[in-house]
C-alpha cells in the first residue's frame, strides 16, 4: 500500500474509535535509492538537513469519511538526516510561556534525536516529545559494520 492508501484506510478505522477526537499522522515510504513519499494527515512535516520539507497536509484521521490524502515525493540524498518530530517539541513552552517555536526546532533538527528531544524538555515539556531521526548510507555488510547506533536514532518522553 502506499502512504495515501495507507491513511485512507487508517482513517476509516479512526471515525468508528476516535469518540469525536483525532489523531495526527505521517506516513512515510523511502526507498533504497533514496524517493521518499509522504501523506501527512494533520502532522507535523519532517526536516531534511534543518529545513522543513514541503508536504501536502490533510485533515488528521477521525474528522470526516470524505477526507482524502495527497502524497508528496522528494529525495533523501545519502548521508542525508530526516527528522521526523511530534508537536511536543515545538509546543515545549519555557517558565515565561515563550514556546520553543518552529524556528529553534529548526535550528535543532540536524541534531540526533535524543539531543532533541532533551532540549525540548529542558525547555519545558508540557507535552509528549517524540522525534525519529534517520540517515540514508549506503546498504553493505561494510557500511552497516561501521555505522555507529546514532546513525538512527529515536528518543522520547513523556509528559
Amino acid at each position: 500500500q502506499s502512504p495515501r492508501e495507507i491513511l485512507e484506510a487508517m482513517n476509516y478505522r479512526m471515525l468508528a474509535r476516535s469518540h469525536g477526537g483525532f489523531t495526527t499522522c505521517l506516513v512515510l515510504r523511502v526507498t533504497a535509492n533514496g524517493q521518499a513519499t509522504a501523506a501527512n494527515a494533520g502532522h507535523l512535516a519532517p526536516y531534511l538537513q534543518g529545513r522543513e520539507v514541503a508536504i501536502e497536509n490533510g485533515l488528521p484521521l477521525g474528522l470526516s469519511a470524505d477526507t482524502r490524502y495527497s502524497e508528496t515525493t522528494f529525495r533523501l540524498p545519502e548521508n542525508a538526516q530526516l527528522t521526523l518530530i511530534s508537536d511536543g517539541v515545538v509546543e515545549a513552552r519555557d517558565a515565561k510561556g515563550a514556546l520553543l517555536g518552529f524556528e529553534r526546532t529548526a535550528a535543532l533538527a540536524t541534531e540526533s534525536a535524543a539531543k532533541i528531544a532533551d532540549e525540548a524538555q529542558q525547555f519545558g515539556q508540557s507535552d509528549d516529545i517524540t522525534v525519529l531521526t534517520v540517515t540514508r548510507v549506503t546498504a553493505g555488510r561494510e557500511t552497516l559494520a561501521r555505522m555507529p547506533a546514532s546513525e538512527l536514532s529515536m528518543a522520547g518522553g513523556t509528559a
